[in-house]
C-alpha cells in the first residue's frame, strides 16, 4: 500500500498460484488415472471370473460354493490392493515433506567447536583483536588487519559511519562467524579454542533488534539467568525501567509478548533486553545500539542503569548517537574496517577527523555543519584580526 504495489504483488501472487495450480492439477490427473486403472483391472478380473465360473459350472467342474469362496478371496485381495495404494501415496507424501527437513537437519554447523575445546575462564575480561581479516563469503572485506586491545574493566565505544564494521566486531566476538585470518582472544585464550557455550555465557549482549520469544515477560527476562527467582527478575526490570510499563499491563509479568515481541514497542523490547543483560550480570558487556529505539527521557533513565551495570566490567558499546558514549574510557573511531582514531571524547573533538565531523553533524543537525563551523572560525579569526588592528597605534595620517 505504501508503494502502490498492489497490482504488482497481485500479479506475482497469481503467477505463483498458477504454478501451484498446474502442479496440483497434474497430480490429480495422475492420481485419478491410477485409480481408474485399478478400477478397470478389478472389473476385468470380475468379468473373467464370471466367464470362467460359468464355463466350469457348465462342465460340472465347479459348484456354487466354490464360486462364492473364490469371490470372497478376490474381494479381500482387491481391498488389500486399495490399501497398499493408499499407503504408498501417504508414504511418498510424507517422504516429500520430510526430505527437505532432513536435508536441513543434516547440514553441519558452520562454526563448530574445536576438538578438545575447553571452557573459557574469564579473569579480567581483557579482549584482543590481532590482525583480523573478515568478509562475508566472497564479498568485499569488512575488516582488514583490524587490531584492537581492550583492557579488563575498560569501557570502550565503537563509532563510525554505517558499514564501518562495528556490528561485525560483536558478531565475531560472540563467534557467530569464524574469521579468515588473525586471532581474537579473551584473557589470552583464543575464542576458537574454547567452547561456544562458555564464551557466550561470559558475555551479556544487547542487540540493536532484540529477540524475544512468544512467552511471558517474566520468562523472557529470566532467559538471561534461567535459575533466577521472581524477585531477582523484577529487580532487574526495575533497573532497566521496564517495570513501569509491565505493571500497567493487565497480566503484568504474565503477559505474552507475541512472536519476536511484536506486541511491544521497539523501546519496550530494548528495555526488556537490557533487563535480561542486567540479570545475567556477565563479566563482559556488549551493547549494539542498545538505546536506539528509546526516547530521550527513557534513555537518560536507562543510562544510569547501564552505568551501574558496566561498573567493574569490560564493556563494548556501539552507538550512532554520540551523546550516549561521552563517558566512555576510550572511543574508537572506525572507517572501512579499520581504526582511524581513538581517545576520549574531548581528545577526539580537539583533532580534525571523522569523529569531530560526526559530532558536528549531530550537534548542529545539518550535514554541512563542518563547513559552517569552518566558516564561523574564519569569521571569528577575521574579527580577532580586526581587534588587533584597532589595538595598533594610529599612524600620522590617522592622527590627522
Amino acid at each position: 500500500m505504501l508503494f502502490s504495489g498492489k497490482r504488482f504483488e497481485h500479479g506475482l501472487f497469481n503467477a505463483v498460484v498458477e504454478v501451484w495450480r498446474k502442479a496440483t492439477l497434474r497430480s490429480w490427473i495422475a492420481d485419478n488415472a491410477i485409480w481408474s486403472g485399478i478400477g478397470l483391472f478389478m472389473i476385468a478380473i470380475e468379468i473373467g471370473l464370471l466367464w470362467g465360473a460359468t464355463v466350469f459350472w457348465g462342465r460340472g467342474l465347479l459348484e456354487i460354493g466354490d464360486f462364492v469362496l473364490i469371490q470372497a478371496y478376490l474381494l479381500t485381495t482387491f481391498d488389500r490392493l486399495l490399501s497398499i495404494n493408499r499407503e504408498l501415496r501417504r508414504f511418498f507424501d510424507a517422504f516429500a515433506d520430510s526430505s527437505e527437513m532432513a536435508h536441513i537437519l543434516g547440514e553441519p554447523h558452520r562454526v563448530p567447536d574445536a576438538p578438545n575445546a575447553r571452557p573459557l575462564a574469564v579473569r579480567e575480561g581483557a579482549i584482543r583483536f590481532s590482525r583480523v581479516n573478515f568478509s562475508f563469503g566472497a564479498a568485499e572485506p569488512v575488516l582488514e588487519d583490524f587490531d584492537l586491545a581492550v583492557r579488563g574493566g575498560e569501557r570502550i565505544a565503537l563509532v563510525g559511519s554505517s558499514g564501518a564494521g562495528k556490528s561485525t566486531i560483536t558478531k565475531l566476538l560472540l563467534r557467530m562467524f569464524d574469521i579468515k585470518e588473525g586471532a581474537i582472544a579473551i584473557d589470552g585464550q583464543s575464542i576458537a579454542d574454547v567452547t561456544q557455550d562458555s564464551l557466550r555465557a561470559a558475555i551479556s549482549f544487547v542487540p540493536q533488534e532484540p529477540i524475544l520469544f512468544h512467552r511471558t515477560l517474566m520468562e523472557n527476562i529470566r532467559y538471561g539467568r534461567r535459575k533466577a527467582t521472581d524477585e531477582e527478575v523484577i529487580e532487574a526490570a526495575k533497573k532497566a525501567h521496564c517495570h513501569e510499563f509491565i505493571s500497567r499491563l493487565p497480566l503484568g509479568y504474565g503477559t505474552y509478548v507475541g512472536e519476536r515481541g511484536i506486541k511491544l514497542s521497539g523501546g519496550e523490547r530494548q528495555r526488556v533486553a537490557i533487563a535480561r543483560a542486567i540479570l545475567k550480570n556477565a563479566p563482559i558487556l556488549v551493547l549494539d545500539e542498545a538505546t536506539s529505539s528509546l526516547d530521550s527521557r527513557s534513555e537518560a533513565l536507562i543510562q544510569d542503569a547501564l552505568e551501574a551495570l558496566m561498573r567493574g566490567k569490560t564493556a563494548v558499546v556501539i552507538a550512532h548517537r554520540l551523546s550516549t558514549i561521552q563517558k566512555a574510557d576510550r572511543i574508537v573511531v572506525m572507517d572501512k574496517g579499520r581504526v582511524v582514531a581513538e581517545g576520549t571524547h574531548q581528545e577526539l573533538l580537539e583533532r580534525a577527523g571523522l569523529y569531530r565531523e560526526l559530532w558536528s553533524i549531530q550537534a548542529g543537525g545539518f550535514a554541512d555543519e563542518p563547513v559552517a563551523e569552518a566558516g564561523a572560525e574564519e569569521i571569528e579569526g577575521q574579527k580577532d584580526e580586526g581587534i588587533e588592528d584597532e589595538k595598533e597605534p594610529p599612524t600620522r595620517a590617522q592622527a590627522k
